[in-house]
């Protein structure tokens, strides 16, 4: 072949590589660069319900097609709707690889929820990332917890470890998100079975200085609705404003408000928020004394709530 027709060759290769090249900035980039999707798409949900045994016995651990893995599909799902937001794509991106490795990896049960969700009808537009598994019995993951696991990943903090990579997922979740949210609760399960489980809600903000959105409860009036007339509820709420709990919302019937109340005060408690939601109150309690929100202390705290609830539920059994 002579060099005029080799060198025509190389050049058609240049261009239909530059062409794929367009092609695929396009598809990455198309949410950020068109001039209507930021503007016209006001909440986008995506939801995905993972089979963590199938993920960590074919995926986990095994050379791969990166493109074929359950991981990619959620990383690129949270990179696209993160553009819509004009947040940093590849740090959302970033985040959900880690709370979804961190979920599959030291998970607990078969399933794993992952849910993302874009507000951009808010005044300050943010984004929901959240991430939910079963966990083994009795046991809870507070944000104090988390807080203590992100110090050994912190390499500025005196409690880095430096021997393990435990808490460099914790520690990136951490700095990459404005605000967290835990929520340790009980459900039923895709296949029937009551459990306790975990979920870890990472929210991002257009403006992190900006105003952020009010706890609404909404996941939990959902369940409240599904509610038959005889069940009781009792849901705690531990508030951290800050890297310490600093308000606790306890939900319980009406029937129950009034004790718990009681109980509260005589902890060293005082109620600054109170919402009726049908046969159900909301109620928020600060700490007279920021002892108050000690870890042990709140357990035993809210132990003796249940046991107001579980007396309530005892004389509905007997009547």
């Amino acid at each position: 072949m002579e060099t005029k027709d080799l060198l025509e060759e190389l050049k058609n290769t240049i261009e239909r590589l530059e062409r794929e090249n367009r092609n695929l900035l396009d598809e990455m980039n198309y949410a950020k660069e068109s001039p209507y999707l930021q503007s016209s798409i006001l909440h986008l949900h995506y939801e995905v319900v993972i089979n963590r045994d199938e993920v960590m016995s074919k995926e986990f651990g095994h050379r791969i097609n990166e493109k074929h893995g359950t991981m990619y599909e959620i990383k690129t799902q949270s990179r696209r709707l993160a553009q819509l937001l004009g947040l940093d794509a590849d740090g959302i991106r970033m985040m959900v690889t880690e709370a979804v490795q961190n979920i599959i990896e030291h998970g607990y049960g078969k399933f794993v929820h992952v849910s993302l969700d874009v507000h951009n009808n808010a005044v300050n537009p943010y984004m929901v990332c959240s991430f939910k598994h079963e966990l083994p019995p009795g046991e809870v993951y507070t944000l104090s917890d988390i807080n203590r696991n992100a110090l050994k990943g912190d390499v500025t903090s005196e409690h880095f470890d430096f021997e393990s990579s435990r808490g460099r997922g914790e520690f990136i979740m951490k700095e990459l998100t404005d605000e967290r949210r835990i929520i340790n609760g009980i459900e039923i399960n895709p296949d029937g079975q009551k459990i306790r489980y975990f979920k870890r809600i990472l929210i991002k903000y257009s403006n992190p200085q900006g105003p952020h959105e009010k706890v609404t409860f909404s996941e939990l009036k959902r369940e409240i609705d599904r509610l038959d007339i005889d069940d009781v509820v009792c849901y705690f709420h531990v508030h951290h404003l800050s890297e310490e709990p600093t308000a606790v919302t306890i939900a319980t019937l009406r029937s129950s408000a009034r004790r718990v109340s009681e109980i509260m005060k005589e902890n060293g408690f005082q109620p600054v928020d109170e919402e009726n939601y049908y046969r159900t109150v909301f109620a928020t309690y600060r700490p007279v004394a920021d002892a108050a929100m000690d870890k042990e202390k709140l357990l035993g705290l809210f132990a003796k709530v249940r046991q107001i609830v579980h007396q309530e539920l005892d004389d509905r059994a007997a009547s």
